[in-house]
Formats: C-alpha cells, structure tokens, sequence
C-alpha cells in the first residue's frame, strides 16, 4: 500500500469542509541570510514562520557532512571544493551574499547543526541529497553515516530525503524504510510516473511543469505532490488551487497567503 507522506494536509484538500493552506518549506533556509547558514535557517522559521527548512548536503574531504548547494563555495564568495577540503578549512572561510538588497554574511553549516535547529524549532527537515563522495547512484558508502546523524538527533520519522538521483531514492526506500523520500523532477516527471509510483515516492515537481492533472494522477495513486520554488501570490494561489500539498520558497510570508477552499480533484479529467 502506498503512503499518503502528508495525510493532514490530504485530509484537507480531499475530505474537509474547512480552509486550508500547504505545507510551507523554506528554500536553503530563506532569503534572510546567506543560503544554507545557520542564520538563513533561523530566519526561515521565526521570520517566515516555515514548517520545514530545505538543504543541500555534500561530504568534506574529511568525511564531514555540510551543507553546501554547489560543488564550490564560489557563489557564496568562498574558493573551495567541498569534497577536497576539510571541515576546518570549510570553517575558515567567511560567505557573502547579498538577497533583496541586504548584504548578509555567515559560514558553512554542518548537517549536525542543521538538525539540531530543525529539532530546536520543530520543523521538517528536507535533506536533499547531490552528488557526493559516497553519496551518488553509483555509490551509497557515505549514507549510512548520513542516517546515523539523523536518528542520533531523533528525527529519522519527520526528515524527508529529497534527491533527483534515482539510484539513491532506491537504495534509501530499500535500506531504511522509515525515512520518506521526495523525487526532485521538472517536467521529466511524467516520463517517471510509473517508477515514482512503484517506489512510494512523493513527486516534488519544479513550478510549470504541473498542473492539477498532475496532482490528480498521483493522488490517485495514494500519493502528495510537491511544487518548487514559489515565491509569489499569484502562484501560491495557482498551485495551491491544483491541490499540491507543500510549496518551498524562499521569501514568500505563509502568515500572508490567504486559505484554500477545498480541493475537488474529481474534476479533474485523467489520462
């Protein structure tokens, strides 16, 4: 039997009479600060109010997992791989980033770090996997590891693990069946509809390239959908109408957008 991963918010969109809104996730943590710092994280929940924090995880030359959305820190003003250096040297550098015209600096976070705040602040943690050392489709070595951090903070029943890399989804739902998994996918989701289902993964599908027959065909499945990245009324309004049941973001205020009206996916024509 597939698992309904948000069955709240399912309940909401196809049984309730009642208002709803998604399930807010802050995109790198937000725009308040540089992405994927402590800072961004914390701003993501007690400014934005979000209900979950998204992040990127690679591994340091030293084993270490951090957080890091490109193979470099280049973008963030550092000049280092992340698999050939050390946490320490990780640690030395200081990052720059300016967002809606404000100027933020920080310092890389570790994973450890980013789950203790997601534990502090109780949110979602949204784990996405790139590729890295030991953590790829051709090799799984360093996951392990990875899942030993998440139980040892308690967190192995709310952590979602998100990657668009096949053969890792695969690997997690075979070896550790207690951790939800997201499928990262555009408009290539159709292409992967079957797989998807066969694997109880919940779609998170890049904003265009869904629409409410889209939703519809995996809620017939028994199965949510994701939608990134949104970050403007008027699509929070588009894709929460569609009955997608979490929207990451990396600015937009939840506490702003208005509730739904109940989502009739029966009218919906399938394929």
């Amino acid at each position: 039997m597939k698992r309904l991963f948000l069955a709240t918010i399912a309940m909401a969109c196809l049984l309730s009479a009642w208002a709803w809104k998604p399930i807010f996730i802050g995109h790198r943590g937000c725009y308040m600060g540089v992405m994927n710092t402590a800072e961004a994280y914390y701003n993501g929940v007690d400014h934005y109010g979000y209900q979950g924090l998204e992040c990127d995880v690679r591994v340091t030359l030293d084993g270490c997992y951090v957080i890091s959305h490109d193979e470099t820190t280049n973008a963030v003003g550092g000049n280092l791989t992340v698999a050939n250096a050390t946490l320490a040297q990780l640690e030395a550098e200081t990052y720059t980033q300016t967002r809606g015209g404000v100027s933020y600096t920080g310092h890389i976070c570790t994973v450890a770090e980013y789950l203790d705040i997601c534990k502090e602040k109780d949110v979602t943690p949204v784990v996405e996997l790139k590729w890295a050392t030991g953590i790829n489709n051709n090799d799984m070595s360093n996951f392990p590891g990875l899942a030993a951090l998440i139980e040892e903070k308690g967190l192995t029943e709310k952590v979602i693990i998100l990657t668009s890399m096949r053969k890792s989804l695969e690997y997690v739902r075979s070896n550790y069946p207690a951790l939800k998994c997201q499928f990262l996918c555009n408009s290539n989701w159709e292409t992967h509809f079957d797989w998807i289902v066969n694997w109880g993964l919940m779609p998170s599908i890049q904003a265009g390239c869904l629409d409410k027959n889209t939703v519809k065909r995996f809620h017939d499945k028994g199965l949510e959908v994701a939608v990134w990245t949104v970050n403007s009324l008027e699509n929070y309004n588009r894709y929460g109408e569609m009955g997608v049941a979490m929207i990451t973001c990396d600015y937009l205020m939840p506490s702003e957008m208005p509730e739904l009206d109940t989502i009739d996916l029966d009218g919906a024509a399938t394929h």
